[in-house]
């Protein structure tokens, strides 16, 4: 038998069951270090089943975005505009999902292996020139840096709209 590991979050109208498969985990890379902005920046998608009135509602897949500054020295989640993870919960239910992304981005092995992934698809890139090289190099040292963050290490909070 293979048991897989799930978080449930309880709200007001369901209840968000993330299970921890690499098919329910989707990282979109979104910006890096350039002169104006000092940080990298990837978008951490989550697949949810809903439960409501214990009758399934279908699935969704909620987003947060991390930041980080070329050193690591801190570590941001925040909130994105569109199918943000916190939307419409409240002060508990936020509680909650701060607790899943900790969860996820320290301790899920099948988060480290979607990046593992993207690490070693980025090896096989055909690279045209020096420029994509160096792009391609940078991409790898922050995933890099994505596989090994340690909670303890990094200074972590919530950026969130109110």
């Amino acid at each position: 038998m293979n048991l897989l590991e799930a978080k449930v979050i309880q709200t007001k109208l369901e209840k968000e069951i993330f299970i921890d498969q690499s098919s329910n985990i989707e990282i979109k890379i979104l910006q890096f270090l350039e002169k104006d902005l000092p940080y990298y920046e990837f978008m951490i998608g989550l697949e949810f089943l809903r439960i409501r009135e214990n009758e399934y509602f279908g699935t969704e897949t909620k987003y947060f975005g991390i930041r980080f500054t070329n050193h690591m020295d801190s570590l941001i989640a925040f909130e994105p505009d569109k199918h943000s993870i916190f939307a419409t919960k409240n002060e508990q239910e936020k509680s909650a999902v701060t607790e899943l992304i900790m969860y996820v981005l320290t301790k899920s092995s099948l988060f480290k292996e979607v990046v593992s992934t993207m690490f070693n698809n980025l090896q096989h890139e055909n690279v045209v020139c020096e420029k994509e090289e160096n792009e391609i190099d940078a991409k790898q040292v922050q995933l890099e840096k994505l596989l090994n963050v340690q909670i303890e290490n990094v200074k972590f909070h919530i950026d969130m709209k109110d």
